[in-house]
């Protein structure tokens, strides 16, 4: 028997906000799994997103997602995602509008709202004020800082005060809190309006559908001729291209014959130009925009994968889901230090390199020790474990549900309570 507010019912009843597209590459990998297997868990969830207007236009894949999420009792409100304005004080006005619109479709009250991303928070914090229902905040990671990191604000400029006392209010305010590593956990929990609440956090990464990928991922010998090199995702701002084609080009002068295989919706003049800077040849790069279910069989042909970010104010508070699916599919990561979990797993389960300088000279070094790396034949099944150990999405999906119903218990407790 479900306790709190859910009352005799079995099904919990979420409403789960996040600020991002179920079409687009992190609703696919991120937001679509962890639904539908909280769904299988026992809630019965009304899912809002925000779509991109280039996958509104995709009428099958909108009506793909959609039988999909109907498939496990899944309610859909998608709604049409404004990349303007983008000034926190004006997103009140997106805020409201939007706790609005997602009011009038709502057919019965939820039990709870996990509100995800920064906008996702400030609408779900607005929709538990107006219904009276308890909510999660699931930060994604510390937004104001990585938008100083990614230098589109200045740190301490007016925005980002505004959006860190927004982020504060947010912390203060939620019943629950999920953050993306142990890092991150550590310094919400340091805040003292967090200790005064003493609202439960904790700590989900994110996440891999590992059945997705394979159990026992091919031997480094299989995967090809060369070094193959992988690079997924966003480019531009705190995520370091550049230097990871630079990277690449001196790995290549250091151990000879190497491809990079790129992975990117972004735009690609930008690409060719930042690899023409980085003096790797153009018989060595690639570049393709494959849909996340093809994602499997493009990194089981390489034998490392890449990610550099930008050091700064945020980086503790992230949690690349690239690492989780290179590991899922064996691969080991080269990786910039101090990123999430990362540099942690990466050291007691040596299941990557750590890149600490941008010269070519460490560059070298961590060409070296990948190579050393790659050699061992063990490598491929103790990545393949590190991913299930920090990246596996069920015991991810189980911890939100016992989070739900803490929080619901504890409201019910402040009812019971006299005084």
């Amino acid at each position: 028997m479900m306790t709190g507010q859910a009352g005799s019912r079995t099904a919990l009843r979420v409403l789960y906000v996040v600020y991002w597209g179920a079409a687009e590459p992190l609703g696919q990998s991120l937001v679509l799994p962890a639904v539908t297997r909280m769904a299988a868990l026992g809630a019965e969830i009304t899912l809002v997103t925000f779509e991109k207007p280039i996958d509104l236009v995709r009428a099958d894949l909108m009506a793909a997602i959609r039988a999909t999420l109907a498939g496990h009792g899944i309610r859909w409100i998608a709604l049409r995602y404004h990349k303007r304005p983008k000034v926190p004080a004006t997103a009140f006005d997106i805020v409201h509008g939007c706790a609005q619109g997602i009011l009038a479709r709502l057919r019965r009250r939820p039990d709870l709202i996990h509100a995800r991303t920064f906008i996702g928070g400030l609408i779900g914090h607005a929709l538990a004020a107006l219904l009276g229902v308890r909510w999660i905040y699931h930060n994604e990671g510390f937004y104001p800082d990585e938008q100083v990191d990614g230098g589109v604000w200045r740190e301490g400029s007016r925005v980002h005060r505004l959006a860190k006392a927004l982020e504060g209010r947010m912390y203060a305010r939620a019943d629950g809190i999920v953050t993306l590593s142990h890092r991150a956990r550590r310094q919400v929990e340091h805040l003292s309006a967090v200790r005064n609440r003493a609202a439960p956090t904790i700590v989900v990464p994110s996440c891999v559908n590992l059945d997705q990928f394979p159990t026992n991922p091919p031997a480094m010998e299989a995967r090809g001729d060369g070094l193959r090199l992988v690079y997924i995702g966003t480019i531009g701002l705190r995520y370091l291209f550049d230097r990871v084609a630079r990277f690449a080009a001196v790995a290549a002068q250091e151990l000879g014959s190497l491809n990079l295989r790129i992975l990117s919706r972004t735009e690609p003049k930008l690409v060719e130009t930042l690899v023409k800077q980085s003096g790797l040849s153009e018989d060595a790069w690639t570049l393709d925009c494959v849909p996340h279910s093809a994602m499997p069989a493009e990194l089981v042909t390489r034998h490392a994968g890449l990610f550099f970010l930008t050091q700064g104010l945020s980086e503790q508070g992230c949690s690349p889901t690239k690492v989780g699916e290179y590991w899922a599919s064996g691969l080991p990561v080269v990786t910039t230090p101090n990123i999430s979990d990362t540099e942690d797993i990466i050291e007691r389960e040596r299941v990557g390199v750590i890149v600490r300088a941008h010269s070519d000279d460490d560059y070298r070094r961590a060409a070296r020790e990948l190579r050393v790396l790659l050699d061992d034949p063990e490598l491929p099944r103790r990545c393949r474990r590190a991913a299930e150990a920090h990246y596996a999405l069920e015991p991810a999906c189980e911890r939100q549900m016992t989070l739900y119903r803490e929080v619901l218990a504890r409201a019910q407790d402040l009812i019971a309570t006299p005084g």
